[in-house]
């Protein structure tokens, strides 16, 4: 019981005050992906501590042993103890309909989020394979429109799409930003990192760890790309061209955030900022490895604190 009670107070404290602060912090600007681990870490910490706790009440099992085929049969056995009587019964119900809930809605969430992404992607590109045409020189896709706008469409192709129009007002050092900064997106995986989040916001729209989550993270990416185009072209073409293409509203299936950051992404460009120190770098992964690993420790605790004692404890 004890454990079941320290995972979920663990995961309802790190899901909001935890969440909070992160958001709050400054530090995620200066190092967008470590930020963007940061964000990952809470959202499978609280997933993992739900899970695990309503795991640990269901069974009320002190993993004291490491024999599976004992813990099994103690598993077993205190389910059968558990509903012998009316408030065990209804405390290991509610605790496995936790865990039932929980576990069923997170996977539909991601593979909701991941097949209509999918879906979009295939039917923008059929367009696409209809009215654009290719640059061979550039590799992107050249679409005839009055708006200049640039964005990338992974999956099949991992397809760059330029309007007509971008290619007429950037600038040749500008474009090639451009480029850098959508290439940077598709080798990054960045669209999986934002439908991992969209998927947890679309299972828990409540929780305010993944709605929050979900916004920020599409914001780093956005940083984090324009690092990567940054260590390649100036930092003044890639402002330029953020503003040459501000107005510019991408498909769906896009993957082209950038409205939603657009000061932050203009302001970190033109202002200088120092990068974080090695220790503080060091210090951080740290406390994203800690967030993680915290769940399965407070899980196996009893085992730790009674190790070499080959039993298990009903609480």
């Amino acid at each position: 019981m004890i454990v079941a009670v320290t995972l979920f107070g663990y995961a309802a404290l790190i899901a909001t005050a935890g969440a909070w602060l992160l958001r709050e912090a400054r530090w995620p600007t200066r190092a967008p992906m470590l930020a963007i681990a940061a964000w990952f870490a809470i959202a499978v910490s609280v997933v993992s501590s739900i899970v695990l706790g309503a795991a640990a009440l269901s069974v009320r099992l002190h993993l004291e042993s490491t024999d599976l085929a004992e813990i099994f049969h103690i598993c077993v056995t205190n389910l059968r103890k558990a509903y012998a009587t009316p408030g065990g019964a209804v405390t290991t119900t509610v605790a496995l309909a936790v865990l039932a809930i929980v576990s069923t809605r997170t996977v539909w969430g991601l593979a909701a989020t991941l097949r209509q992404a999918a879906r979009h992607r295939r039917r923008q590109l059929q367009v696409l394979d209809l009215v654009a045409s290719r640059d061979a020189e550039l590799d992107v896709l050249v679409l005839d429109h009055p708006a200049p706008a640039a964005f990338c469409l992974p999956g099949r192709g991992h397809s760059i799409v330029v309007t007509s129009t971008a290619l007429a007002v950037l600038s040749r050092d500008e474009l090639a930003a451009v480029l850098a900064h959508e290439r940077a997106h598709l080798r990054g995986r960045h669209h999986l990192l934002v439908a991992f989040f969209d998927g947890l916001r679309r299972a828990f729209p409540r929780i305010p760890v993944f709605v929050w989550g979900s916004v920020q993270v599409r914001r780093l990416v956005e940083l984090s790309a324009d690092d990567r185009a940054s260590c390649q072209h100036t930092r003044s073409a890639i402002a330029n061209a953020i503003l040459l293409l501000a107005d510019a509203t991408p498909p769906a299936a896009a993957l082209a955030l950038g409205s939603e950051a657009i000061q932050l992404r203009l302001e970190r460009l033109t202002e200088h900022q120092t990068p974080l120190r090695r220790g503080a770098r060091g210090t951080l992964r740290g406390l994203v490895i800690a967030v993680v690993l915290a769940p399965a420790l407070v899980a196996v605790l009893p085992a730790l604190i009674a190790a070499g004692i080959d039993y298990c404890g009903v609480g």
